[in-house]
């Protein structure tokens, strides 16, 4: 074949697991939500973040987990109990980072049809 090739990959040039063994949970009130950060080095904003909590908390949940700022990342957490819970006990996730080789991600191709 003439010419370099390369793998069919799209633009994605990282998919990697991630351990996190003791993340600390928040206290969080009645009802309410919490946000919490957590120092993760390497990861980088714009990084899309998916998450696998190992063991839960009775009504209480993470939301959303994102990057807001370089190595940093900021759980979500949601109290949907009628009762304050306080964070005693530390939660361990599994943490799926993908990141694109466009920089900067501004520049990201629009949805495909």
């Amino acid at each position: 074949m003439p010419g370099g090739s390369q793998i069919s990959r799209g633009n994605e040039l990282l998919d990697t697991i991630l351990y996190l063994p003791s993340v600390a949970v928040p206290n969080v009130n009645a009802n309410a939500t919490a946000t919490q950060t957590v120092t993760v080095p390497g990861v980088q904003v714009g990084d899309v973040i998916s998450w696998n909590q190992i063991g839960t908390i009775t009504g209480l949940s993470v939301d959303n987990v994102y990057v807001s700022a370089a190595n940093t990342l900021s759980f979500y957490w949601s109290n949907t109990t009628g009762s304050n819970i306080n964070g005693s006990a530390n939660q361990a996730f599994l943490i799926e980072l993908c990141r694109a080789d466009i920089v900067p991600y501004t520049s990201l191709p629009a949805a495909l049809e």
